[in-house]
């Protein structure tokens, strides 16, 4: 265990923000999807308190080579505290879970995150999935159950057997669920995937759906980008519609990157503070992003995805200006109250303070 955790020299000191937790329980959903439950020693029980929708960063060392990667949260509200994670074809952390991973083992996980939550005034949602996609809106489920929430689900798999939490669906009474199957063929469930013409079709005949409060969309980028302009043609706000990546686009368009009027090209006086130690150094605007050279100079900043999918090496701009190359994670008007994904963010100014404690 430790030397596929933690090294060859025994446990390593838990990565800046990440706490050790206790696998409990490991689950087969379908043969290549694991549900992974943790214990919580009590004294951390405060830090993992989730809204559903979230995520968790995990890193493990294997080989001597630091992985991180996030999985959404599966569970419900007062359940043991447990995420999803399907099996991704050379994926290193999800291989170790599925096929590795042991009851009692210990791996770092830092406090949930994510902004793919339902807005407390939302009571009659939308949720269209495929595939592991259906984690986040699982725990969103299950607490709509002990709740006036009611929720709409359209769900697309490659079969029945590929169904994650097929069982569990099936008993949510909050949730009412279309199942799209594009492998094959079954009683009560469309033979299809979840394309712009067959869910235009399904809103021209039942056009209640456009009166819901929130629509969650979260699967591969394409289902999202199809799901986002089908919504748009009829008319549905932005601000309703909420989406969840699970890997880097190369489709969609970057939300606001923060880019300042003018040009910036010199070198800049870069200050960070982090858990209130501070660090100064140069840094060219076209070197490398600020989270990298942190990191470089000795910090041990946040960080998961290194894509502006994820929020974990979010930072404020105290002073100065900076730009993003990508932003997926950060709202506009996160971005307008000076918040940076630092994994893409660049220096535009000659002197940039920021801070990873604000």
């Amino acid at each position: 265990m430790f030397k596929k955790l933690f090294g060859k020299g025994g446990k390593k000191k838990a990565p800046k923000g990440f706490y050790e937790l206790t696998i409990a329980s490991i689950n087969k959903l379908t043969d290549t999807t694991v549900e992974v439950g943790f214990e919580i020693p009590r004294d951390k029980q405060s830090f993992f308190k989730f809204t559903p929708g979230q995520y968790l960063n995990f890193a493990i060392e294997m080989n001597g080579e630091e992985i991180r990667r996030s999985y959404s949260i599966c569970s419900g509200p007062e359940e043991q505290l447990a995420v999803a994670v399907k099996l991704v074809e050379n994926g290193k952390m999800s291989t170790w879970f599925n096929q590795s991973a042991k009851v009692g083992e210990s791996i770092f996980v830092s406090p949930p995150e994510g902004n793919f939550v339902r807005p407390k005034e939302a009571k009659n949602i939308v949720a269209i999935a495929a595939g592991s996609g259906i984690t986040p809106i699982m725990s969103m489920a299950k607490a709509a159950e002990s709740s006036e929430v009611q929720m709409q689900l359209f769900y697309g798999s490659r079969s029945l057997d590929q169904i994650i939490f097929r069982d569990t669906i099936s008993q949510l009474k909050n949730t009412k669920t279309t199942h799209f199957l594009s492998g094959e063929a079954s009683e009560g469930s469309v033979n299809s995937r979840i394309t712009k013409e067959v869910f235009t079709g399904i809103i021209k005949n039942d056009l209640s759906i456009l009166k819901s409060d929130a629509f969650f969309l979260c699967g591969p980028e394409q289902l999202i980008v199809d799901m986002e302009e089908v919504l748009k043609l009829f008319g549905v706000n932005q601000d309703k519609i909420f989406f969840e990546l699970f890997t880097t686009p190369t489709l969609m368009t970057s939300n606001n990157t923060g880019d300042v009027q003018g040009s910036f090209s010199g070198t800049s006086k870069v200050t960070v503070l982090l858990d209130d130690d501070e660090m100064t150094f140069d840094l060219d605007a076209d070197g490398p992003a600020i989270l990298d050279k942190v990191n470089q100079e000795g910090f041990d900043a946040p960080y998961s995805c290194k894509g502006g999918v994820c929020c974990t090496c979010k930072a404020k701009i105290i002073e100065g200006n900076a730009r993003m190359t990508v932003n997926y994670s950060l709202t506009d008007q996160e971005v307008e109250e000076g918040y940076i994904l630092t994994c893409q963010a660049h220096p535009a100014s000659e002197s940039l303070k920021i801070s990873y404690d604000d």
